[in-house]
């Protein structure tokens, strides 16, 4: 177990990893990057210090002792939009998309790069944190958005998103009626080009089940065939 104290932030970081060295270096270097972390090597204990603690995000390792950490995604998923990266030796195209599928918000093969490492924890937490403060409400037809909390609604029902969906579906509701290219996209939600552009497919996939009455004929999230996404502006609010 390692656990180490930032003296000029108060970000928590929780690391779910079995293999101690590991869990030491990522530990040492957000401890040197300004968070306090704390790691844990089960799935279960993780789940009970989240339940308990609610870091502010959690690096989850796929290969834990008692349980998957794609059962430890899923579970928290059901009940939690808590900011999530997998830090996992597993880094097959098939593994980063069962892993996006599931919920978390991005992914990070080992051995990593420590400055990659801190720079995609900071890119998660602005995008989670960062709302312009002029803007209070927004809304496209039956999409209401709470930007003060972050909070999305859907006929007035609370959708439970994670941060990259959340951004996703608001950068698409800012433009509503204008075609986003795929480009474009990925700049306004991750700021910067991404390894694998199937992260964004997947979110969108992701998304349209939770919000599309219908995913295979949207009515929000509308592909515009090798150009990118759109959400109309009429249409029927359901």
């Amino acid at each position: 177990m390692v656990a180490a104290a930032a003296e000029e932030q108060t970000l928590n970081i929780l690391i779910v990893e079995d293999d101690d060295d590991t869990a030491e270096v990522v530990s040492i270097v957000l401890s040197d990057a300004g968070f306090h972390t704390q790691a844990v090597d089960r799935g279960k204990v993780a789940l009970n210090e989240i339940a308990n603690q609610t870091p502010d995000l959690v690096l989850l390792d796929l290969g834990l002792p008692d349980m998957h950490g794609l059962q430890v995604l899923e579970t928290l998923r059901a009940y939690s939009s808590l900011p999530l990266i997998v830090l996992s030796g597993r880094g097959t195209d098939n593994d980063r998309i069962y892993a996006l599928n599931a919920g978390a918000d991005d992914y990070l093969t080992k051995p990593f790069n420590p400055e990659e490492l801190v720079a995609r924890v900071r890119a998660l937490l602005r995008r989670v944190t960062i709302t312009p403060t002029a803007e209070t409400l927004l809304q496209v037809r039956g999409l209401r958005f709470d930007l003060a909390r972050r909070q999305t609604f859907l006929q007035d029902k609370r959708l439970h998103l994670t941060p990259t969906e959340y951004n996703i579906l608001l950068a698409l509701a800012r433009q509503a009626g204008k075609v986003l290219t795929y480009d474009e996209l990925i700049h306004l939600v991750w700021g910067e080009e991404i390894e694998d552009p199937s992260v964004l497919r997947v979110n969108i996939s992701r998304l349209r089940q939770k919000i599309e009455e219908n995913p295979r004929h949207p009515r929000y999230i509308v592909t515009v065939p090798n150009e990118g996404y759109i959400m109309p502006k009429g249409g029927p609010a359901t």
